[in-house]
């Protein structure tokens, strides 16, 4: 039995951080806050709070109005939802997903998400996030599976080489059809 992994933004749940920042910030801006800021919260090195007091004082827009417009780009993608529920009926399904809480819990709250998953690990909750190969095997360890068994999906490149350094295959995420085909195809998964 296969093991499939799954990314939250940018598979499941649309990216959020890269269309609010550019709003206030230069494209180059953006990415370094991204790479800095936003990934400390990811760690889990400052809260989300934090993050937008801080977020505010460098953009001058009201850290409130940022977090509803963090909320305001949270959009699920149900065709993947489907396919999730699918899978779970034959497959091992996990998520692995470099966020920050409590936002993300309360999207998956929200959507009812985390019936799909077997085990879900958040970056801001293990202290450790993609592409760090620890972080892929801390998921596989608690769930007791085999890296050769595991595809990691996920929209991001460097997040797909953690997965293969930790042993695992990977999908880079491109469209829900494409990811139906890879599977079939590479993986012979029936979905």
């Amino acid at each position: 039995m296969k093991t499939v992994v799954f990314d939250f933004f940018g598979v499941i749940c649309s990216e959020i951080a890269p269309y609010v920042l550019p709003k206030y910030l230069s494209r180059e801006t953006a990415i370094e806050i991204k790479r800095t800021l936003v990934h400390q919260a990811d760690l889990g090195l400052i809260s989300q709070d934090a993050m937008f007091e801080k977020l505010a004082q460098i953009t001058g827009a009201p850290a409130k109005r940022l977090e509803e417009e963090f909320w305001a780009y949270a959009r699920i993608d149900e065709n993947v939802v489907n396919l999730i529920e699918s899978l779970g009926h034959t497959h091992r399904v996990a998520l692995l997903t470099n966020a920050i809480v409590p936002i993300t819990r309360e999207i998956f709250a929200r959507h009812n998400l985390e019936r799909l998953f077997e085990t879900i690990l958040v970056s801001s909750e293990e202290g450790m996030a993609k592409p760090d190969p620890a972080f892929y095997t801390l998921l596989l360890d608690r769930m007791g599976a085999r890296p050769e068994d595991a595809v990691m999906i996920d929209d991001n490149p460097d997040n797909i080489a953690g997965a293969k350094a930790a042993g695992m295959q990977g999908i880079l995420f491109e469209s829900r059809e494409k990811l139906v085909r890879e599977l079939t195809v590479r993986y012979s998964i029936i979905v």
